[in-house]
C-alpha cells in the first residue's frame, strides 16, 4: 500500500513541477508558420514571416525586417505582430536563390539548429526570385499559404519529382563529405509551382538547377521512388519540321524501379558502373504501334534513358558536385584511396569514369490498342 501511496505522490510531484515553467498563454502568442530569408540589391539581409489569422475568412500575415541575423530580426518581428513571435511551429524555410549564391551562406541558420524548439523537419525550399513574392502570394482561393506550400512540396516528394529537405537531412548533406546537397526549388509566376531541384556544392553554394524530369531521374539514381515515377521521352525522329503534336513522345509509368552502384579504382582515378532496372506501363504513345514493336520499343527507350542519365552526369561532373552519394561508396569500399581525395572529392568525381546501363521492362502497352 505505502509503494502505492509513494508512486501517486511521485506522479503528482512530476505534474505539479511541469507546470511550474512560464508558459504564454496561446492568445498571446504569435505562430510562425513559414520564414523566409533573403538578401536585396544591396546585399543587406532580409528576412520574412508568415502568421497565420484564424477565423472565418481570415488570411495570412506577412512580414518583412531587415536584420543581421535570425535572432535579431525576432524582436522586429515582435514589434511588428500581436502576440510573442513563437518559432517552434515554422512549417517551410523559404531561402532566396540570391543568399545560395554565397559560399557561406550556412552558419546564419545557427540559432536554428541551436534552438532546440525549432522542428528539425521543418522543409527548406529554394526560390528562384524575391522570396517576398512568395511570402505575399495570397490567392483568394488559398487561405493557409504554409499549409499549401508543404503540399505542394509533400505532394511532388510522394510522386518522386521533389525532395522534403528537411533541415536534419539539409544539415547531414553540409557536412558529409561524400554527398553534396539538393533542394527542391519553387518560383512564382502565374501561381506558386514547383520549377525542380537546387543543387548546391560541398560549401552549400548554388551551383546547377535540374527541372522536372530531370529530378526525377536523379531520386531515381538515388533508390529514393516513392511511389509511380511517370515520364515522357522522344523515341522516334522527328518526321515532321515542326512537330506540333510530338508524335514522337511516349509516356510509361515505371512501377518497379531499381538501381545499382558499383565503384572501382584503378589508372589513379574512380570508377562507378550505375545499372538501373525498371518495369513500365506505356500510359501514352502518340505513334502507330506498327511503327515499333515491343522489342524495337523496348531498345529506345532504354537508349534515350541513358542518354538522358548520362547528360545528368555530365552536368553533376561538370559543377565537381555528387547530389547522389557516390563518394559514400567510394569511401565504404575504397577507404585509403578516398581519403586521399577527400577534401576535394567533386574535383575527384569529376575526373572518374561513370558507365550508365539501363535495362527495362515493358509490362504493360495499356488497355487499349492503336
Amino acid at each position: 500500500m505505502k509503494r502505492w501511496l509513494h508512486a501517486i505522490l511521485l506522479i503528482l510531484l512530476i505534474v505539479i513541477l511541469s507546470s511550474c515553467g512560464k508558459k504564454a498563454p496561446l492568445e498571446d502568442l504569435t505562430i510562425a508558420l513559414i520564414l523566409g530569408i533573403d538578401l536585396d540589391d544591396e546585399n543587406h539581409l532580409a528576412f520574412y514571416e508568415v502568421d497565420p489569422v484564424f477565423g472565418e475568412g481570415a488570411k495570412n500575415e506577412s512580414y518583412e525586417v531587415k536584420a543581421k541575423t535570425i535572432r535579431d530580426s525576432r524582436r522586429l518581428f515582435d514589434a511588428l505582430t500581436t502576440g510573442e513571435v513563437s518559432a517552434g511551429k515554422i512549417q517551410v524555410l523559404l531561402l532566396g536563390k540570391r543568399v545560395l549564391q554565397h559560399g557561406d551562406w550556412f552558419p546564419i541558420l545557427d540559432t536554428v539548429y541551436r534552438n532546440p524548439t525549432f522542428s528539425m523537419s521543418t522543409r527548406v525550399v529554394t526560390v528562384d526570385g524575391p522570396v517576398s513574392e512568395v511570402i505575399f502570394y495570397n490567392p483568394e482561393e488559398k487561405h493557409q499559404l504554409s499549409l499549401h506550400l508543404k503540399a505542394v512540396i509533400d505532394k511532388n516528394y510522394d510522386r518522386t519529382r521533389a525532395v522534403k529537405g528537411t533541415l536534419q537531412e539539409l544539415h547531414r548533406e553540409i557536412y558529409e563529405k561524400g554527398i553534396t546537397p539538393f533542394i527542391s526549388e519553387v518560383k512564382i509566376a502565374k501561381n506558386l509551382e514547383l520549377t525542380g531541384m537546387s543543387l548546391l556544392d560541398d560549401k552549400g553554394k548554388y551551383a546547377q538547377f535540374l527541372n522536372v524530369p530531370e529530378s526525377s531521374l536523379l531520386l531515381m539514381l538515388q533508390n529514393k521512388k516513392r511511389h509511380e515515377i511517370t515520364l515522357t521521352i522522344p523515341v522516334l525522329p522527328n518526321e515532321d519540321e515542326k512537330n506540333i503534336f510530338h508524335k514522337n513522345e511516349i509516356s510509361f509509368a515505371a512501377s518497379r524501379v531499381k538501381t545499382k552502384i558499383k565503384s572501382g579504382y584503378k589508372q589513379n582515378k574512380f570508377h562507378f558502373d550505375i545499372n538501373v532496372k525498371m518495369t513500365i506501363n506505356i500510359v501514352e504513345r502518340l505513334f502507330p504501334e506498327e511503327k515499333l514493336n515491343k522489342d524495337q520499343l523496348t531498345k529506345e527507350v532504354e537508349k534515350e534513358l541513358k542518354k538522358q542519365i548520362d547528360d545528368l552526369m555530365k552536368k553533376i561532373q561538370k559543377k565537381k558536385i555528387d547530389p547522389i552519394g557516390l563518394g559514400l561508396y567510394a569511401r565504404a569500399y575504397h577507404y585509403s584511396q578516398y581519403k586521399k581525395v577527400e577534401k576535394n572529392w567533386g574535383k575527384a568525381l569529376a575526373e572518374s569514369d561513370v558507365n550508365v546501363s539501363v535495362k527495362v521492362d515493358i509490362n504493360s502497352n495499356g488497355a487499349v490498342e492503336q
